[in-house]
């Protein structure tokens, strides 16, 4: 859902966002003030790295007083005293399917030479870029973007597994990449490929890692015709077989619409299962995994699932590329996000905010560095 911060707050009545509420949680593992480089104090940058890396325990940031807020996520849902959420490396803004608030976002600085024309990450200027480096995109003068964004039900397919044809508005299938796929009773896994889609048959293959098994097995496909109209299709890859959206018993979830059309994996607010996605990988390279939970080289990667979730800016326009070198290793773009903190007040405080980091001191991942300062927009051209 996009957002136009001026109308809204011409029809809403203002919701200031509250204190930290909650107080400060243990998750808020660093306390550097404006103390991050230096040249952030006088800039009046906040820096935070926060302990993200329990995948089932998200930690809610206000940005207004930079401490955590120590909620459950059932009182997170009912509260406005958190701006953004993080789980291992997802960001989730505190609005729309996420929570009750009305904070939004936007890109303001986009870092397109972190990519070439293709959208594939740019590998040298990724790993020559520092924290340092990019501290001047933070301070940079920030212009007011034409679209502000909410959150939505996202996860890891994204739009990656279609190519939409903007000439002929036809849709078909997106071969080039690949997904690993959790189950949803969360045991038994599968590599994962649209191999056909043109709006009226489609067709997803599968190779089955069964539960207590190491390797892929098994193969699976979910095909069909659409029925006409809109609606969601469901499909358990252990069975081979449909099944049915309204139980627990499916893996994989196709919705489409006139306007809709999305992939969901069986948790989350997709789901009451546990099942989670990996990727996307390019086809080429996933075609060399005998493994769902073990890269090539024998590395564990059964803890980079995500479970579906809300999101939105994040999530479509991400704030890192991964596996660069072939370490499965996530490395920031520093791309700049715009903050408002309640889009129906128009004195609300707006930020803009970097990520700048993943690891913490040990190299363990699940502890995202965060810094933000708060702007002051322009008009744009």
């Amino acid at each position: 859902m996009i957002h136009s911060r001026s109308i809204l707050s011409l029809a809403a009545t203002a919701l200031l966002l509250a204190g930290c509420g909650g107080g400060s949680s243990s998750n808020d593992i660093s306390d550097d003030g404006g103390n991050s480089g230096g040249d952030d104090q006088q800039a009046g940058v906040t820096t935070r790295q926060l302990d993200a890396s329990d995948a089932s325990t998200p930690v809610y940031l206000n940005l207004d007083t930079g401490e955590t807020v120590a909620l459950t996520p059932q009182e997170a849902a009912a509260s406005t005293d958190w701006h953004l959420a993080f789980l291992r490396m997802g960001i989730q803004l505190n609005s729309g399917a996420s929570g009750l608030g009305h904070v939004v976002g936007a890109v303001g600085a986009e870092q397109a030479d972190f990519y070439d024309d293709e959208g594939n990450p740019n590998t040298s200027v990724f790993l020559n870029a520092t924290a340092d480096s990019e501290l001047e995109h933070l301070l940079a003068e920030m212009t007011q973007p034409s679209n502000w964004t909410d959150e939505a039900v996202t996860s890891q397919f994204a739009d990656d597994w279609y190519v939409y044809d903007f000439a002929t508005h036809t849709v078909s299938a997106n071969s080039n990449n690949g997904w690993l796929v959790r189950s949803g009773e969360g045991d038994s896994y599968a590599r994962m490929q649209v191999t056909a889609f043109d709006m009226d048959t489609y067709t997803i293959e599968f190779d089955v890692q069964p539960a207590a098994q190491s390797t892929f097995t098994t193969s699976a496909t979910f095909t069909g015709t659409l029925p006409s109209g809109s609606g969601e299709l469901c499909f358990d890859f252990d069975a081979n077989a449909m099944a049915d959206c309204s139980t627990t018993a499916w893996d994989l979830k196709l919705g489409y619409g006139a306007r809709t059309l999305y992939l969901r994996s069986n948790s989350g607010p997709s789901g009451n299962g546990d099942g989670g996605v990996f990727g996307a990988f390019e086809w080429a390279e996933l075609d060399t995994y005998t493994s769902a939970t073990l890269t090539p080289a024998g590395e564990s990667i059964a803890r980079l699932y995500n479970a579906d979730a809300t999101g939105g800016i994040f999530v479509d326009s991400s704030w890192y590329a991964y596996n660069l070198q072939g370490t499965h290793k996530l490395w920031p773009n520093y791309r700049v996000y715009l903050i408002d903190t309640d889009s129906t007040d128009d004195t609300s405080p707006i930020y803009g905010l970097q990520v700048i980091g993943y690891y913490n001191d040990a190299g363990t991942s699940g502890y995202p560095r965060i810094r933000w300062k708060t702007v002051e927009l322009t008009p744009a051209n």
